[in-house]
């Protein structure tokens, strides 16, 4: 049975409905609000924020393997990446999606970073 203060961690990465291979414990999301709040200081008195959009990314070491290659995380396009968390059953649906960028091949792992062009829908 799960801890109900268990913090969320992705186990899978689902791509269009194609599992993918990365390193246990390397994902992460970036952006998730969507924005944030910087701070513009004030010569006196009080200082002022100001709303900034951000962008939302995944990142993971991906795994490459006899059948993988970089051209398949490349081609990625408005695809729907699930993540889940084994443990809890915590789903997250990222409904549009594509590829960004690509790490240095051939030493292991790879970091791959995925765009996510809208927001999480936390199941």
């Amino acid at each position: 049975m799960a801890a109900k203060n268990q913090l969320f961690q992705v186990d899978d990465i689902i791509v269009d409905g194609v599992a993918i291979a990365f390193e246990s414990g390397t994902a992460e999301l970036e952006g998730i609000a969507g924005y944030e709040h910087e701070v513009v200081p004030s010569a006196t008195g009080d200082d002022y924020t100001k709303y900034k959009r951000v962008a939302r990314t995944l990142k993971a070491k991906i795994q490459f393997g006899p059948t993988t290659t970089p051209e398949m995380f490349a081609n990625i396009s408005e695809a729907q990446i699930s993540l889940r968390q084994r443990a809890t059953g915590r789903r997250a649906i990222a409904p549009k999606c594509s590829f960004g960028k690509m790490g240095t091949v051939g030493a292991g792992s790879v970091e791959v970073t995925f765009n996510m062009l809208s927001p999480l829908q936390w199941l």
